[in-house]
């Protein structure tokens, strides 16, 4: 099965005489017997590793979150506000319409 790491630095996992590295998205493919083990650990009750689905809902949750927070959403919409100024305020463009009317 694999598991995915929840804390950040884990670059090798050994286990007994055969070293394990992360595949390109960070999981580790272990087998059976040992994913069983590795996923029951803890530290003060938070997992140490989680499956694909454990790790798809912590980060949906911590999305949620982030989106629901008042202070993430001013900040958002700031650094938009910023990117718009970035980039210059030009003349707006006249459409096709509004200078046949003109043209009138």
């Amino acid at each position: 099965m694999r598991l995915y790491p929840r804390r950040e630095g884990t670059d090798q996992v050994k286990h007994g005489d055969v070293t394990y590295t992360p595949a390109s998205d960070g999981g580790f493919d272990f087998p059976d017997e040992v994913s069983d083990q590795l996923h029951r650990f803890a530290v003060r009750g938070e997992r140490l590793w989680e499956d694909s689905i454990e790790r798809q809902r912590r980060i949906l949750d911590a999305e949620m979150d982030r989106r629901r927070d008042p202070a993430s959403l001013y900040e958002a919409v700031a650094k938009l506000v910023q990117a718009a100024d970035s980039v210059g305020q030009s003349e707006p463009v006249k459409s096709s319409r509004s200078k046949a009317a003109a043209a009138k």
